[in-house]
């Protein structure tokens, strides 16, 4: 549900790649906003990323510190179209965040203040809104809202791998380990020879501590 906030597990770190996936609604608004910032309040917002469908359409860039905005960086192109769906992508590098909106560079916007403060990620708006995803270069975090709390769900990168599809048996590293509100997302195909698929975390001192899930009958898909 827009407005969204939900924080950002251990913050930003450079290298990030946030992706912010849904569509400008057409009937309502003339603005939405994804905001960078440090607690929930809207007090300190490292980067704000306003498009607004006004004046033949621009995109606001501004940071606020304790309450207060600092001068606007405006893009006078609108790269969004009421109705329609978009892909929205913040790269956090050491000097700035590059912005790509459908796969094309938008825009670059330099720091103001370190991005390494920014602990929660807000979406408000004339927006619908599908997910939100973090991606970095050994894993990718899938976040979901569900009480404000955010959800990382780890995965090996498919770009690790030259075929699209994971070898079986695949077996990885759960970043950070288990914890209480984490999920964990299988998502595949089971083949159509298959007997039995099946998946399960273990410790590295013990051998089979917890099975999570088992379906279908002795190979796996």
């Amino acid at each position: 549900a827009v407005p969204f906030s939900g924080t950002i597990q251990g913050g930003l770190q450079d290298g990030f790649q946030i992706t912010v996936n849904g569509a400008v609604l057409s009937s309502s608004g003339t603005r939405f906003a994804v905001d960078f910032q440090t607690g929930f309040s809207g007090n300190d917002i490292a980067f704000h990323f306003n498009p607004r469908f006004e004046d033949g359409g621009y995109v606001v860039c501004n940071t606020r510190q304790k309450g207060r905005w600092g001068p606007e960086e405006r893009k006078m192109h609108m790269p969004f179209q009421k109705g329609m769906p978009f892909d929205l992508c913040f790269l956090v590098q050491s000097s700035d965040f590059k912005v790509m909106v459908n796969g094309s560079l938008f825009v670059q916007y330099f720091h103001r203040v370190p991005f390494h403060r920014v602990d929660t990620i807000s979406v408000n708006g004339s927006v619908q809104l599908s997910y939100i995803s973090f991606q970095t270069q050994t894993v990718i975090h899938t976040v979901q809202s569900a009480s404000g709390q955010m959800f990382s769900t780890p995965a090996i990168l498919p770009m690790m791998y030259p075929h699209p599809a994971y070898p079986m048996p695949f077996i990885t590293t759960i970043p950070g380990g288990l914890y209480p509100s984490k999920s964990i997302i299988l998502s595949g195909t089971v083949l159509p020879s298959a007997q039995r698929c099946g998946s399960c975390v273990k410790l590295t001192a013990s051998r089979w501590p917890w099975m999570v899930s088992t379906c279908l009958n002795t190979t796996i898909a």
